[in-house]
């Protein structure tokens, strides 16, 4: 299992509903190096019942990577931003099949 360290959210008005976009050194941590990846989004399922390798519901998204996009940073539209519970802070875990977004609020 591959993940990023805690990364910040910004939620942009004009991002895509089914688009996450991480700067390319974030992308590396999770074995990523083409600029844009499809990629199964699991959610509505704990940490630990993924980790298990339930799915929850499960939504393709296009995962992007840009040298615009600040390091430590996820930026995602506000429909998938409220899909995933509003978070302010995230680790992203990708298990060479699913991605799953661990949000924080506090």
């Amino acid at each position: 299992m591959k993940k990023t360290g805690t990364m910040n959210v910004s939620v942009s008005a004009s991002g895509e509903k089914d688009s996450l976009t991480i700067h390319p050194n974030d992308g590396f941590d999770l074995g990523f190096m083409r600029v844009e990846h499809p990629v199964p989004l699991c959610h509505h399922v704990a940490l630990e019942s993924f980790l298990k390798g339930e799915n929850g519901q499960i939504d393709e998204v296009k995962l992007s990577l840009r040298n615009e996009c600040p390091p430590r940073t996820m930026v995602l539209g506000s429909t998938l931003h409220r899909l995933l519970g509003e978070p302010e802070k995230v680790v992203l875990l990708f298990d060479g099949e699913r991605l799953y977004v661990h949000g924080q609020t506090h």
